[in-house]
């Protein structure tokens, strides 16, 4: 999986990601995610995951995307899905996650 990550403006994160954000992968996706948001010299208070190019979503994947909600809420931050396919979108949703996360 190719993880591109892109400051916007001076407090925000663009997250590009491909293919499937599964339990080979998911643990490295959130962890390159949490690392740059930690290593920022600036409070990151958005951060915004493109789902353009991803496929699939596990549980794992999901853990990892709930795990960055709850770090930028501790911050008084926002976490945006952009993009999103419908079946993906069918899996937020499944598990209650439309009801807390922002979808663009």
């Amino acid at each position: 999986m190719d993880i591109i990550i892109k400051n916007v403006g001076l407090n925000g994160l663009m997250v590009y990601a491909s293919g499937r954000l599964d339990l080979d992968n998911a643990v490295e996706y959130g962890t390159k995610i949490k690392d740059t948001i930690e290593d920022s010299e600036e409070v990151i208070t958005e951060v915004i995951l493109d789902f353009a190019e991803i496929t699939f979503i596990s549980s794992f994947g999901l853990k990892v995307v709930l795990e960055l909600y709850k770090q930028l809420k501790t911050q008084n931050g926002v976490l945006k899905l952009k993009n999103v396919s419908e079946q993906l979108m069918g899996s937020f949703k499944i598990v209650g996650f439309d009801k807390f996360l922002v979808f663009e």
